[in-house]
């Protein structure tokens, strides 16, 4: 029984492991997926891939509608608006009188909120076949589905847990080994800046920076959070100590007074006795 008891434990504690791991890239994906997240690293990366590759062009091409985009203003003061590849992109109507490069930015502005709030209709993985360039994985849908499976590895989490609490004999155990492997699970997502270092296609590896940029946050998460189970369940051990120790000096104690009460009514019968004899 204690073989299968241990068994069932380490099994339990693999998988424990296994899920911490998946649940701490899902927690990643959903901090590095946030708006202003996406915002700041995906509006530079924009930019300057915009200047690098049709710079000239898109300079020339905004000097030739300059004087379109004004008159528009003039009647929709909100913005000129058009559309790029099924995406309303609307210009900010101060930019255009400060120069191609506000007009750009602008633009890159649009585009980005417009991709990330964009409502998705399609199942998160057969999006991929509805669009040639899958901004879908940038935007609030995608955040939204990383959170929901987060949150189903979080119950798994729970419920392994709660069973591990049923196999351990020492119940501290409950606490103490799930403290130690989401620590270790936590690791790897320090050293995840690796990717933004490996050689290759340059905008590539930022993009895949994107989706992991949240992952030292999500190291220091989970590593205190284990700390913190690692803690309880050094204190629920102290005191079942206490509680045991408490325990003895009690029954200790109490055969104290047992034996007093005892030799006091073997006295009071010997002193009856010999008031007898009188």
């Amino acid at each position: 029984m204690g073989f299968i008891r241990g068994a069932l434990g380490v099994f339990i504690s693999i998988l424990l492991f296994i899920v911490f791991l998946v649940g701490s890239a899902f927690l990643t994906l959903t901090l590095s997926l946030q708006y202003d997240n996406v915002y700041e690293h995906l509006a530079p990366l924009i930019q300057s891939t915009l200047e690098e590759e049709v710079g000239v062009s898109i300079q020339e091409e905004i000097e030739k509608e300059l004087a379109s985009m004004e008159i528009q203003c003039e009647d929709y003061p909100e913005g000129y608006v058009f559309s790029e590849q099924g995406y309303t992109i609307t210009l900010s109507c101060d930019a255009l009188t400060q120069g191609t490069d506000a007009i750009i930015a602008s633009g890159v502005n649009s585009l980005i909120e417009t991709a990330y709030y964009k409502e998705y209709t399609c199942d998160f993985w057969k999006c991929f076949d509805g669009e040639e360039i899958p901004l879908f994985l940038i935007s609030e849908y995608a955040k939204d589905y990383w959170k929901s499976k987060f949150y189903l590895a979080l119950g798994v989490a729970f419920a392994l847990m709660a069973i591990l609490f049923l196999v351990y004999k020492k119940k501290q155990n409950t606490f103490i080994v799930p403290g130690i492997l989401l620590m270790a699970a936590a690791v790897p997502f320090l050293r995840m800046g690796f990717l933004m270092n490996i050689s290759g296609d340059r905008i590539i590896f930022e993009l895949l920076g994107i989706f992991f940029s949240k992952a030292r946050s999500v190291f220091r998460i989970s590593f205190f959070t284990g700390i913190g189970l690692l803690v309880a369940g050094i204190i629920f051990k102290l005191f079942l100590v206490g509680f045991r120790f408490s325990k003895i000096f009690h029954r200790d104690e109490s055969k104290q007074v047992e034996g007093k009460k005892e030799f006091k009514s073997v006295k009071e019968v010997k002193k009856a006795q010999k008031t007898k004899k009188k």
